[in-house]
């Protein structure tokens, strides 16, 4: 067949192939993203073939301006590849650029993984349901605003799928005068070192007294922490200190921060902060020389090694002998058995004389 008709026809059958994209089996990482990221999560979800998860959206808590809300979201009824993985956003439109809630007066304090991402990478359980939840500061307007929750993941068929949920209005309301809460600009901490038992640093407004209570995840029964103002204002107090006990391995810790202002108390949503292993302490030098002393012995293995299996026959052996027959030596009647050497002007012995007397 021409080759020109192959190529023809293969320009062809690209043309007209089914415009599903393939998944990213592992997926790209908490993020803040927008609603088409071109590809870069699981796919490009006008690309994407439709999601059957079900997706619920609820309120944790009554939304003031300015104030923290908790927004609750249940997955169910996924159905996902063989590792499991699904990615969620929480957006505030689906025009596919600038939709993030940040981008629409939200401020994000922390998302389902323990971050302050948009964007999240979760395993699915088993049972093919999962509740979320990611903690926002409510947009200093009030009146409603609307929120969506899309999903992506892929199959056993490595097809990328996506959904989105419907509309959710939050109907954020006027703050009444001094209500305490958390500061605008404060951001929940998404873990500390393992042991490490420093005091965890919380920023509010107009707050004249905070309780902090804490519990490890899987735990019923919180805990009441010890907590100290750290601002020199006699009325009320924005920097806080609580005293929350250190943790190991991967433990998880769940903590609550209750505002006063006379009359107000505001129970802010339950935030949580995981636990990272020490970082290295040694001196980077020290780690590049054992580097380097470590790559200097395996060379010196595989030298070793080569020379160990180099082929014994191809070794060419080399007859020092015609070094000095071939070099500028003059024979000597009056001399036999030596040769003079003009370039140093010694006599030297004849290797051939030797050999025919023995």
């Amino acid at each position: 067949m021409n080759r020109k008709v192959i190529v023809m026809l293969l320009c062809m059958f690209l043309i007209i192939a089914p415009g599903s994209s393939v998944a990213n089996p592992g997926g790209n990482g908490d993020a803040d993203r927008d609603y088409s990221c071109g590809g870069s999560c699981h796919g490009d979800p006008s690309l994407s073939m439709a999601s059957d998860a079900t997706i619920d959206i609820t309120l944790g808590n009554e939304a003031f301006s300015g104030q923290a809300v908790a927004i609750h979201v249940t997955v169910s009824d996924i159905t996902t590849s063989s590792n499991g993985i699904i990615g969620l956003f929480i957006l505030s439109s689906l025009n596919g650029n600038s939709d993030s809630p940040e981008d629409h007066g939200w401020n994000l304090i922390q998302d389902p993984n323990g971050g302050s991402s948009n964007y999240i990478e979760m395993k699915a359980p088993s049972s093919g349901s999962t509740t979320v939840t990611w903690v926002l500061l409510s947009p200093e307007n009030s009146g409603s605003h609307e929120l969506y929750i899309q999903i992506h993941h892929g199959s056993n068929y490595g097809k990328a799928y996506s959904g989105v949920s419907d509309k959710f209005d939050v109907n954020v309301q006027d703050v009444p005068e001094g209500l305490p809460g958390l500061a605008i600009d404060w951001v929940a901490p998404s873990f500390r070192v393992s042991g490490d038992n420093s005091p965890l640093s919380i920023s509010t407004r107009n707050s004249t007294d905070i309780a902090v209570h804490w519990m490890l995840e899987g735990e019923w029964e919180p805990n009441l922490a010890i907590v100290e103002c750290k601002s020199n204002s006699e009325e009320v107090c924005n920097d806080w200190e609580a005293s929350i006990p250190a943790t190991m391995g991967e433990t998880n810790i769940l903590y609550r921060v209750t505002t006063y202002n006379g009359t107000y108390s505001i129970e802010q949503p339950w935030l949580k902060m995981g636990t990272a292993p020490p970082p290295f302490e040694g001196e980077v030098w020290s780690a590049r020389a054992h580097s380097f002393a470590f790559a200097l012995l395996i060379i010196s293995f595989l030298v070793t090694l080569q020379a160990r299996l180099y082929p014994v026959n191809s070794r060419i052996e080399f007859d020092q002998t015609k070094n000095v027959t071939d070099s500028s030596l003059v024979p000597s009647d009056d001399s036999p058995g030596w040769l003079w050497n003009s370039e140093t002007e010694e006599w030297v012995e004849d290797p051939e004389y030797l050999r025919g007397n023995e």
